[in-house]
């Protein structure tokens, strides 16, 4: 577990506190590279801080990374040495034990994370601890693992997205990640939360506590993440509907920061 105690930014070229995305499954065939690609360089000048937020990886089998992945893979780990940004990784489902996938990549990889820009104090984490369908049945949902990718692989990738949509609501998964995060957020004293993991994009406010699903990135565009500016978190998609220059962005996440201020 690590906070990180920020101050708010004053940068103009960089608008956002923190941007948040999760579930880019590198290595599987749904996966939006291309768009992440263009995402990951327009977030390292848009923001001072980007947390990818579990499942960045669909396996530990390398071998399906296409050169498009490795693009993204490359885009990340660039962008983790830079001195004006801060670039967390947390651990997904797909991506294996924290400290096996660290090794691997050389970077250090986290099960939960605080940001706390002195407005917000937001946890993130993946969300799949709160999914008592995978930790109950491990070995059906390996099978059910493998048995996707060889969907993914040889029908059509409207049906294997429909597929995945399909099992992630049989197992209700998305309302018990919510609840559990909520709850886990308050125990924290933290009043905002986001995880992945359900690959159900969503905002809510529970009893106080502000909830936002990031999604994922292996459906249609346009993709899901989370932004943060001041007391503000909602969810954007990429492409932007108004990509327009900073000066537009900018004055677009200031609009978004006060009206949403209103409604804390």
């Amino acid at each position: 577990m690590i906070d990180q105690q920020s101050a708010h930014s004053t940068d103009p070229d960089r608008p956002y506190d923190c941007l948040i995305i999760s579930d880019l499954h590198l290595g599987s065939d749904v996966c939006q590279a291309r768009l992440l690609e263009e995402f990951l360089e327009w977030a390292a000048e848009h923001t001072r801080e980007l947390v990818i937020n579990g499942d960045i990886f669909d396996d530990l089998n390398f071998k399906r990374l296409s050169k498009r992945h490795f693009a993204c893979l490359r885009s990340i780990r660039r962008h983790s040495d830079r001195e004006d940004l801060r670039l967390t990784w947390i651990r997904g489902n797909h991506d294996g034990a924290a400290d096996v996938i660290s090794h691997l990549v050389g970077v250090d990889f986290l099960d939960e994370y605080v940001f706390d820009n002195g407005t917000l104090r937001l946890l993130i984490l993946h969300g799949d601890q709160f999914d008592h369908f995978i930790t109950k049945y491990k070995w059906m949902t390996s099978v059910a693992c493998g048995m996707f990718y060889l969907i993914q692989k040889w029908v059509p990738h409207r049906a294997a997205r429909w597929i995945r949509r399909i099992s992630k609501r049989f197992q209700r998964n998305s309302e018990v990640v919510r609840d559990g995060a909520v709850e886990y957020a308050r125990a924290r004293s933290c009043d905002h939360v986001t995880c992945g993991h359900t690959h159900a994009p969503l905002e809510q406010d529970v009893d106080g506590i502000r909830y936002v699903n990031s999604g994922t990135w292996t459906e249609h565009p346009p993709c899901p993440f989370v932004a943060v500016v001041g007391g503000r978190m909602w969810l954007e998609s990429w492409p932007m509907s108004e990509p327009g220059a900073a000066g537009d962005e900018r004055d677009r996440t200031s609009r978004a920061a006060t009206s949403g201020a209103g409604n804390r």
